[in-house]
């Protein structure tokens, strides 16, 4: 079982940008909701009118509504081959990554939770991932590219591990459940609990998060390394791109979606965070130049901020312009490219980092819950002690989690 459960504390938001990525609105999302079901429920219809079991003899369970399983005897022989190539030494580290990240999820609950009581505005919100109730609009494509990559590497890392240690793989493959993709994979469960070793159960186990702590490692390298990764088709950011523009702000009658900001007054815009910057001293009331590349100069007054009224407003949504060089115009999105491709990746970072660290947490039917057991059994023989520290650590676990939702949703901590 994966929980897809996402703690935000660890990634940095730049002037809210994340939060105001609403390109596509709420009802935006509810229609290509439907649009999704819509073509689920026609490839039900289809699969129940020829029969289900035709689907089913070449690999394709359809037979449940919104649900759509794909089965392939060549993705087993390929996890195999994976797995007899990869050195054992490599799952081995994954165990003490795996009892490692374990330990700082323990932590990292009881820090935030204890903040909710002491300091509520520095504890970040522990939500699960809802489409269209914890998350809307924009970020919610963010994060279903987040958890596709994180499923397929989840499971495909078990399916890796069970081969390295000659347990076999029943079945693996993709499915497709609303808007959620993923991959599975289902080791012979006889041999895992009877035949292999407790140190082989263990490798294959942790495999799952210790590869998403891998694959989140990586994400973070792209992160800090990206405006050397969009230099190779983008000039350096040179100014501030408008994607969206409140229709009830001063900037309504004077700017356009796609403007570029490059100065305010007096002062020189190279990105975004300039503009918010700039703005965090801008007084309610007073006169703002702005100079943009396609219409030069505009002046508008300020309104106030809803939540300061002294702040001055401007009413626009924007990010780094990142400028295609000569010969790289066709990528799609264009400025917005580089901002789609940065918030993919904190997304699937955050995503990657939380899943792994939830999923080893001693929950039974989690994969931390049996690796424990199985690291216990090791040091000490007797079952009865063995249950007698997993019972209170696995509630205690559950009770961390559930006080952590409960008090980000009361104190409004949700992701969108």
């Amino acid at each position: 079982m994966r929980l897809i459960l996402v703690h935000n504390r660890y990634i940095s938001r730049r002037a809210g940008v994340e939060k105001r990525a609403r390109t596509v609105t709420l009802m935006d999302t509810l229609t290509l909701l439907g649009i999704i079901a819509g073509i689920y429920i026609l490839i039900y219809i289809i699969a129940q009118v020829i029969g289900p079991e035709r689907f089913s003899e070449r690999g394709i369970e359809a037979g449940t509504p919104f649900f759509i399983m794909f089965k392939t005897e060549r993705l087993n022989a390929f996890l195999t081959r994976l797995g007899k190539k990869t050195p054992r030494v490599f799952f081995n580290i994954g165990i003490l990554v795996g009892l490692g990240g374990m330990i700082f999820a323990f932590w990292m609950l009881a820090d935030n939770l204890m903040k909710f009581f002491f300091v509520p505005s520095s504890a970040g919100g522990v939500v699960p991932i809802i489409p269209g109730v914890t998350v809307t609009g924009l970020p919610l494509i963010y994060i279903m590219i987040g958890l596709a990559i994180t499923l397929v590497t989840h499971e495909f890392a078990h399916g890796i591990a069970s081969a390295r240690d000659d347990i076999p793989i029943r079945s693996s493959g993709l499915f497709f459940f609303l808007v959620l993709f993923g991959g599975f994979v289902e080791p012979d469960e006889e041999v895992f609990e009877k035949e292999a070793t407790p140190q082989s159960r263990m490798r294959l186990l942790a495999a799952g998060s210790y590869v998403n702590m891998v694959f989140a490692l990586i994400a973070m390298l792209l992160i800090a390394n990206f405006a050397a990764l969009m230099s190779i088709g983008f000039n350096p950011p040179s100014g501030a791109y408008i994607y969206d523009i409140d229709p009830n702000s001063p900037a309504a009658d004077a700017l356009q979606v796609g403007d570029v900001i490059i100065g305010l007054n007096d002062t020189e815009i190279e990105n975004w965070a300039n503009v918010s910057q700039f703005m965090s001293h801008a007084i309610a009331g007073s006169n703002l130049t702005i100079v943009t590349l396609r219409h030069g100069s505009v002046n508008i007054t300020l309104a106030a901020h809803e939540l300061n009224a002294t702040r001055g407003y401007i009413g626009i949504y924007g990010a780094d312009y990142w400028e295609p060089k000569p010969g790289w115009e066709w990528i799609p999105g264009g400025p917005m490219f580089a901002f789609h491709v940065r918030l993919t990746l904190m997304w699937t970072f955050m995503i990657l980092f939380s899943v792994a660290l939830f999923n080893l947490l001693p929950i039974p039917a989690f994969d931390g819950d049996k690796l424990l057991s199985n690291a216990l059994g090791l040091v000490m023989k007797d079952e009865r002690r063995v249950r007698q520290i997993m019972w209170p650590l696995r509630g205690l676990a559950i009770a961390l989690i559930l006080l952590n939702i409960g008090l980000s949703l009361w104190f409004g901590k949700g992701l969108f």
